[in-house]
């Protein structure tokens, strides 16, 4: 079942309930086909030229690293400005994660989705971890790092097996990257925390982590560097797909509940192009409509609002063309819903400007002075 309105968002979540003692979190991405795999990884370039990539950054923006920052928060930082990391989004808010399932929905976009996680409250780090340290530095080895095996020794003691991994000569490297950091970091790395992916509570440190409520996957590597560590499969308790026709009403429901592109990034860039699209009228060029389009669109211009059935039983056309019409219309920025449940109406955008782009003559015009 696709989730097209809040309410039933709401309700599909309450029926997961709770699992005792764990850690709930929330990842909405705009396209259902997106995997759980963070941006580095996305691209052989990328991951390949991690190390040189985070040295780039910093020796170009200096001023933005001051202050003796972990690697953890560099990462989190060029995740900020849009640099590929090991780091994958997540939040504690469902109606974050839906508003991010729902940002993209432009014309051709496909079905959002929310994952749900549910982490033992002891899986879950903080930003100062020595686990989070280690793995983070994985960013500053080369490309053709590899975790190295435990020697096969069944009768030596587990801390002699750290102690041998810890002397293998990839991860004395890795140690010094960790002590620059860290001065007094013990040789103790573990194997398993290099091979695994951690959820991170961040430093409340920028108003965009705390407006979003966000949390960070970080991700290891699967043996070698190139590969990111699996996720463990039992963290994922629940998935929803979210419509890609309801998209921009679900946007609207959470725009009343103060959840807009405006409060989730507060900078000043952000919150302009907000306030510029808030005042944005849209345009629809008559000429460029496809035929059918251009009925539909006629029906809804005499200013009164249309159920689907309205406009099938006006147009004698079948109600799938008719939904996918509107659909498309929509997407245009013309029409919109209004109403809810049984209810649900389609109407003209309010302001919508009409033009005709095949009279050169024409202006635009408000509709509420066109004839019907």
């Amino acid at each position: 079942m696709k989730i097209g309105a809040l309410s039933n968002f709401l309700l599909q979540l309450d029926k997961l309930g709770t699992e005792g003692k764990r850690l709930r979190y929330f990842r909405g991405h705009s396209k259902s086909s997106y995997q759980l795999t963070p941006s580095i990884f996305r691209n052989s370039g990328w991951i390949g030229n991690e190390a040189t990539m985070l040295k780039e950054l910093i020796l170009r923006c200096p001023d933005d690293f001051t202050g003796g920052l972990t690697t953890f928060q560099s990462l989190v930082k060029m995740q900020h400005y849009g640099l590929p990391t090991r780091l994958l989004d997540v939040t504690s808010n469902p109606l974050v994660a839906l508003y991010f399932a729902c940002e993209s929905h432009e014309e051709g976009d496909e079905d959002g989705e929310v994952i749900v996680f549910d982490f033992d409250v002891e899986a879950v780090k903080y930003f100062d971890s020595d686990a989070v340290s280690v793995i983070s530095n994985l960013s500053r080895r080369p490309s053709d790092f590899v975790v190295p095996d435990l020697p096969e020794n069944p009768h030596a003691e587990p801390d002699e097996l750290v102690s041998i991994f810890n002397e293998q000569d990839a991860i004395k490297l890795l140690l010094h990257d960790i002590g620059s950091e860290k001065p007094h970091f013990l040789p103790k790395v573990l194997r398993e925390d290099l091979l695994r992916v951690v959820c991170v509570k961040p430093l409340l440190d920028n108003p965009r982590i705390i407006r979003q409520e966000g949390a960070f996957l970080l991700y290891g590597c699967n043996i070698t560097k190139l590969e990111p560590a699996p996720l463990n499969g039992q963290a994922v308790s629940g998935r929803f797909i979210i419509n890609r026709e309801e998209k921009r009403n679900l946007l609207e429901q959470l725009r009343t509940l103060g959840i807009s592109r405006a409060t989730m990034f507060p900078e000043i860039e952000q919150v302009a192009t907000h306030v510029k699209q808030a005042y944005w009228i849209p345009r629809i060029d008559i000429s460029k409509l496809t035929p059918i389009q251009a009925k539909v669109f006629g029906v809804l211009r005499n200013n009164l609002a249309h159920t689907v059935l309205d406009v099938v039983s006006i147009l004698t056309i079948s109600t799938r063309i008719v939904s996918k019409t509107l659909s498309e219309l929509q997407g245009k920025g013309g029409v919109e819903l209004v109403g809810g449940g049984r209810d649900r109406r389609w109407k003209l955008v309010e302001n919508v400007e009409v033009v005709d782009g095949t009279d050169n003559n024409s202006e635009t015009s408000s509709l509420g002075n066109l004839d019907a």
